[in-house]
């Protein structure tokens, strides 16, 4: 009797914590896409107005922000001036490096395009590639929180009611 008190609660604690696992990857994405646009108008700031080199702007960028964004723009930073690698070479090697994102291909597609355009125009260009990089940010922004808003209680529900289905089946 106790053994299955004993394993009736495991699953339920399995089903429920994987069930808040997936629910929280669609609420971070959203949050991380908002870092991203938060550095990239620092990063517009830095190169606009203080014309420093790029990887000391990269790193000044993540000012206020922790978590995975900010290490992948200082592991970016660092790649470009330890490596000698381009901009583009230098995010991409990051974003493979960092386990921590939940970044979805259309953002890392926007970053890629925009990482191929830093430090190789003039600072009006780079301001554009700027703008355009966040407005396109901005759309998959507004598209990840609506599928948090849907998903999250789904997945949270999901575990719950899935352990508990599981329960009653095996006993």
């Amino acid at each position: 009797m106790w053994l299955k008190i004993l394993g009736s609660l495991l699953v339920i604690i399995a089903s429920v914590s994987l069930g808040f696992m997936l629910a929280a990857q669609y609420a971070e994405r959203p949050r991380q896409i908002r870092q991203i646009i938060s550095c990239l108008s620092a990063l517009k700031s830095h190169i606009n107005y203080t014309a420093i080199p790029l990887p000391a702007a990269l790193v000044q960028s993540t000012g206020g922000i922790t978590g995975p964004i900010a290490e992948l723009f200082q592991a970016m930073a660092s790649l470009l001036a330890d490596n000698g690698l381009t901009p583009q070479a230098a995010l991409n090697q990051a974003l493979k490096d960092s386990n921590k994102l939940v970044l979805h291909n259309p953002e890392r597609e926007v970053l890629s395009v925009f990482s191929a355009n830093l430090g190789g125009m003039n600072r009006e260009e780079q301001h554009k590639s700027l703008d355009l990089a966040q407005e396109q940010l901005s759309r998959i922004q507004y598209e990840a929180e609506r599928l948090c808003e849907q998903n999250v209680k789904m997945y949270r529900y999901l575990g719950i009611c899935g352990g508990l289905a599981v329960v009653i089946v095996l006993v």
